[in-house]
């Protein structure tokens, strides 16, 4: 054998060959790597996903489980109130039994009376002398009159029976006297025997808590944790005080390990449904995987290592090995092509598939093939998938695009989509997919989600509609303005003629100068107070605030509207406290306010009426009623009455001039002031109250009572004939 003329060829090749050895296993291993991270994301998301959806189910039962032990109670304080039977009552305890039969989760019905002993027991004909006034749950009732419904904590019943909670309600009689607590006693073994039916996951976990974090029930049980307090775990802790439902990963308190935690508020009471997901089971398969993956890689070194070897003796060894290695980065240079595109098809944000020409649903990119988390069947329609699921009638277009698109056109249309929770509407497009030859294979179907475009065309419809209102509204005030205004001046034009031909001193002129003077006040309170609204609206009107007793501005109100009350032969009455109302505020617009109310109850309370006008102090607010039994306002128009410009319709035949801007003015005042005004009628013919709440300085301070007050403290003017 002739010397290699070379020397170092052997070990260049060598070379060569541990360092393709060593970048082939490299590259094996980070696809692999890459693969098992997907995998892990993707075990994860569905862990994720299937968490959401257990918990979003029991949210539904457990609201429902709920909501009938609610309507059960509700019930039977409605029967209780009405009928206020005598207690051990054979009938009542009847009619709550059979109550009881509806609500398989509560053990038992009792009636607590106000004084805190049991009146009624589905389980004892006689109740037992047992007081229950030192329970949490019926001491609320007493503490605070606002609490008309309650879930308690869980409690350790003393009959054996196990842990229960009490939900609970108020029973009110028609007078508003408290008549005592009805109670369900709803067993939290049978919430646990309820979850224990369910097909749970390995490593999953249901439980049912307050909104304050005590556990109520959980599957698979553990009884020493019932009312335990999770308050510190992060459930209760941070995410309920922002959202009211979330699915999250976490491994703080009160486990110390890594979980998938979907928790949901039960819709319309104080419990909380958590699902929680070990993820070190939901990663068991996984891990295996790494654990083979990883003796794979050792095995395929230890193979690329002999497959160096061979090539280094041989030519022919290294020929086929790198023939091998060709092959195998072939395959990858493929499988990482087909990874894209299935990343582009399965990760876009728009909704794609592909459809047989008789319309079966072939594939469909990631999330929307599934319907409920379960995969939909072979040979599933487009128009029969669930999130298609509508009426015929886009059923009908669905099969008509189709057909077009069989037959070589483009589809497009607008459709009722629900990819996940929400109803969308996509812009969809069916078109055909051909081979070389033009025959059409399958249908390629893309939907882009239009929802907000069409959510904002709606916004400007709206926007429009409000526009046209405005002008409606400018349009109906120019011409009460012009009416207003002829009224004014058409006496003044007539009392110019009667002034040029009366002596000066006759008792024609002088009735011409009265109505002269009395038409210009009226001219001015109209140019007064469309100046008032023009200030307002520009932000230009400037409050000379100083401090102040109310009552002297009501007083001073009372005083500027007593001659209209008089001329109505109206019976006023001013009822106010002996204490002062101090506050912050203009003397000269709060009067503007009141004046207005009072006159505004003047014009609309008929002949010989009733207007009262009362004020209190509640707190740190200062509360004003303007009180009449007039013409009152419709309910439909209460909403808008404080709308400038706005009138009310039924009142046009009994208006007494005005330009619909007098509440307007009295609603925009007294928020400068820092309050508010609300308005409350029983409806036409049912007069109107009229409430303004101001913002107090100081508490009051008490001062003796007038002589000529009443014993309450209240002062009250006679009724004006």
């Amino acid at each position: 054998m002739a010397p290699d003329p070379d020397p170092k060829r052997g070990l260049r090749e060598w070379r060569s060959a541990a360092l393709a050895g060593i970048a082939f296993v490299s590259i094996i291993a980070i696809v692999a790597a890459l693969a098992l991270q997907r995998e892990r994301r993707l075990l994860i998301e569905q862990a994720r996903k299937d968490a959401t959806t257990l918990a979003a189910l029991f949210e539904e039962n457990t609201a429902r489980t709920f909501d009938g032990v609610a309507s059960t109670l509700e019930g039977l304080a409605i029967y209780t109130a009405a009928m206020q039977p005598p207690k051990n009552d054979r009938a009542a305890r009847e009619t709550m039994r059979a109550r009881l039969g509806f609500v398989p989760t509560v053990r038992a019905l009792f009636v607590i009376g106000p004084d805190g002993f049991i009146l009624h027991d589905t389980d004892y004909p006689n109740t037992p002398a047992v007081s229950l006034a030192d329970r949490p749950y019926f001491r609320q009732y007493l503490d605070d009159e606002r609490v008309t419904r309650a879930v308690s904590e869980a409690l350790q019943s003393r009959s054996g029976t196990g842990w229960f909670v009490a939900v609970t309600r108020r029973i009110t009689a028609r007078d508003g006297r408290f008549l005592g607590v009805a109670v369900a006693a709803v067993q939290l073994d049978s919430i646990s025997r309820l979850y224990r039916k369910l097909d749970l996951q390995p490593g999953q976990q249901v439980s049912l808590l307050q909104g304050n974090g005590t556990l109520l029930a959980r599957y698979p049980a553990d009884d020493a944790l019932i009312g335990r307090s999770f308050a510190e775990a992060p459930v209760f802790a941070t995410k309920l005080l922002q959202r009211r439902a979330d699915t999250f990963v976490t491994s703080g308190p009160p486990w110390g390990y890594e979980r998938i935690v979907s928790y949901r508020a039960v819709e319309g009471h104080p419990l909380v449904v958590l699902v929680s997901t070990r993820i070190e089971v939901v990663l068991a398969t996984w891990n295996r995987a790494v654990v083979a993956s990883i003796a794979g890689l050792l095995a395929l070194s230890l193979l690329t290592a002999g497959a160096v070897r061979f090539f280094v003796l041989g030519q022919r060894a290294r020929g086929r090995a790198q023939a091998h290695r060709n092959a195998e980065e072939a395959a990858v240079a493929v499988a990482q092509a087909n990874a894209k595109f299935r990343a582009f098809f399965e990760q876009g944000s728009m909704f794609a598939c592909v459809i047989s020409p008789d319309g079966d649903l072939l594939e469909v990119n990631h999330g929307q093939g599934e319907a409920g988390g379960q995969p939909l069947p072979a040979g599933t329609k487009l128009w029969e998938c669930p999130w298609f699921a509508a009426p015929e009638s886009q059923q009908s277009v669905l099969r008509e695009g189709i057909a077009l698109a069989r037959a070589g056109e483009t589809f497009r249309c607008e459709a009722a989509f629900r990819g996940d929770s929400r109803l969308r509407l996509i812009d969809l497009v069916l078109s055909p997919v051909r081979d070389e030859a033009g025959a059409i294979l399958a249908i390629a179907g893309a939907g882009v989600d239009v929802t907000e475009r069409k959510h904002q065309e709606e916004q400007l419809r709206v926007l429009a509609r409000d526009l046209a209102d405005v002008d409606r509204r400018r349009a109906e005030f120019l011409a009460t303005l012009s009416h207003e205004l002829r009224n004014v001046l058409t006496p003044v034009q007539n009392c110019a003629q009667i002034l040029k031909i009366a002596e000066p001193g006759s008792t024609q002129a002088a009735r011409a100068r009265e109505v002269l003077s009395q038409q210009l006040r009226q001219m001015k309170r109209l140019i007064d107070d469309l100046l008032d609204v023009s200030r307002i609206n520009s932000g230009k009107v400037q409050l000379e605030l100083e401090g102040i007793d109310l009552r002297t501005v009501l007083l001073r109100a009372a005083d500027a509207t007593q001659s209209s009350m008089e001329r109505a032969s109206h019976k006023f009455e001013l009822a106010l406290p002996a204490d002062e109302l101090l506050m912050s505020g203009d003397p000269a617009r709060l009067e503007q306010v009141f004046t207005n109310l009072l006159g505004n109850a003047a014009k609309y309370t008929p002949l010989g009426g009733n207007i009262r006008l009362a004020a209190r102090s509640e707190g740190h607010e200062a509360v004003v009623e303007i009180r009449d039994d007039g013409l009152g306002i419709p309910v439909t128009a209460q909403a808008r009455i404080f709308e400038m410009f706005e009138q009310v319709g039924s009142h046009a035949d009994q208006r007494q001039g005005g330009l619909g801007i007098g509440l307007g003015l009295v609603s925009k005042l007294v928020a400068l002031h820092g309050g508010h005004v609300e308005v409350f009628s029983d409806g036409p013919g049912h007069g109107s109250t009229f409430t303004v709440y101001l913002p107090l300085t100081s508490a009051p301070t008490p001062r003796p009572v007038a002589p000529d007050a009443g014993a309450d403290g209240a002062r009250s003017s006679a009724p004006r004939a």
